[in-house]
C-alpha cells in the first residue's frame, strides 16, 4: 500500500534528521527525499520545517510506542521481557537495523533552547516511552507508584545507552543495563 504525501514527508524527514540532525535538515531535502511536490510542503505543513519536525517525532513516538509494546509482549515476567527488550536493542544496534526514526535525544539536545514545542513534544515521546514500561511493571503487580519510577529509570538509562553507543560505536552500555537490572529490580512483595 503506498503512503500519502503528509506520511512520506514525515518520514523522509525523521529519516533526515536521524542522518543530519534537525538543523541539517532543510526543506529542500525534505522535498528530495520525499519525492513529494513543492507545494504539497505548504500545504500540509504551513508553518515550515519545524511542524513537519513535530509530525516526524510525533510519528516515532508512536511507532516506537508500537515496537516497545510488541516486545514487551514476549515474556509475561516484567525482568525478563525488559532484559530481552534491551539485548535485541543491543543487537539491532550492532547489525545497524536500529529503528529508522527521529533520535529524540539528539534532537532534543540540538533544540531544547531553541524550540519550547519540540522540547514538549520530545518530553512526550519519552514519557509515552517510560509508560510502556510502567505498564508492563504494573502487570507483574508492582505498585503505580513503583512501576512509574522503574519505567522512568529503565527509559532513561536506555535512552543515554543509545548515545553512549553511537559514541563508541558499539552495544556494550546496552548490554550493561540488561546485565544490572536485576539489581534495580524491588520485587512487588517488597515494596
Amino acid at each position: 500500500m503506498r503512503k500519502n504525501t503528509k506520511e512520506e514527508i514525515i518520514q523522509a524527514t525523521a529519516l533526515l534528521i536521524q542522518e543530519k540532525g534537525y538543523v541539517g535538515t532543510g526543506l529542500k531535502e525534505i522535498i528530495e527525499q520525499s519525492g513529494a511536490p513543492r507545494g504539497s510542503i505548504y500545504y500540509h505543513f504551513p508553518d515550515g520545517k519545524e511542524q513537519i519536525a513535530l509530525e516526524a517525532v510525533k510519528w516515532t513516538k508512536e511507532a516506537v510506542i508500537l515496537f516497545i509494546q510488541e516486545e514487551l509482549t514476549k515474556h509475561d515476567d516484567a525482568l525478563t521481557a525488559i532484559q530481552a527488550f534491551v539485548l535485541d536493542s543491543a543487537d539491532r544496534f550492532e547489525e545497524n537495523r536500529y529503528f529508522v526514526g527521529v533520535p529524540i535525544s539528539a534532537l532534543i539536545l540540538e533544540t531544547s533552547s531553541t524550540s519550547e514545542k519540540l522540547r514538549k513534544s520530545c518530553e512526550e515521546a519519552f514519557e509515552a516511552w517510560s509508560q510502556e514500561f510502567m505498564k508492563k511493571l504494573q502487570a507483574n503487580g508492582y505498585e503505580t507508584e513503583t512501576a512509574q519510577k522503574l519505567g522512568t529509570l529503565i527509559n532513561t538509562m536506555i535512552q543515554g545507552a543509545l548515545v553512549t553507543a553511537l559514541a563508541s560505536k558499539h552495544a556494550a552500555s546496552l548490554r550493561t543495563i540488561a546485565e544490572v537490572l536485576p539489581l534495580i529490580f524491588i520485587q512487588p512483595e517488597q515494596q
